[in-house]
């Protein structure tokens, strides 16, 4: 089983992270699946909107192996979206996680939505999650 999750530094992206680990752990996947974690840039991006900070990956590293899932953390200059489709080409992913937002249809149009093209373009069934309200 491969499970890839788009994280970032959001809620959004927490939620999307547990809902994957707490997903394998009630299947019973945790010996037989490989998470695959795409990190991605947040807002305090120093230079590049892709651009993770050590210490995030660090942390996610931290949270993966106390998990027990055997894990990949992958990042890169290519935006998510073209990561995630990739990655699920190549390791022919059972799904993708993904968390999800509100955002007007301003911001939409201003930022684009990697949300709508991993949507369309990922071969495997993908889950949306949305962080908890609070």
């Amino acid at each position: 089983m491969n499970y890839i999750v788009l994280v970032n530094d959001r809620p959004e992206g927490d939620a999307a992270l547990t809902w994957a680990l707490t997903t394998v752990n009630a299947l019973g996947h945790t010996a037989s699946a490989t998470v695959h974690v795409v990190a991605a840039g947040g807002a305090d991006a120093p230079g590049s909107p892709n651009y993770v900070a050590p210490q995030r990956t660090d942390d996610l590293a931290a949270r993966l192996r106390a998990s027990g899932v055997t894990h990949e953390i992958h990042s890169g200059i290519d935006d998510p979206a073209s990561i995630i489709v990739r990655l699920a080409e190549h390791h022919n992913a059972d799904m993708v996680v993904i968390g999800i937002r509100h955002r007007s249809a301003a911001m939409k149009m201003l930022l684009g939505s990697y949300t709508q093209r991993i949507l369309l373009d990922t071969p495997c069934p993908v889950v949306a999650v949305k962080a908890p309200a609070n």
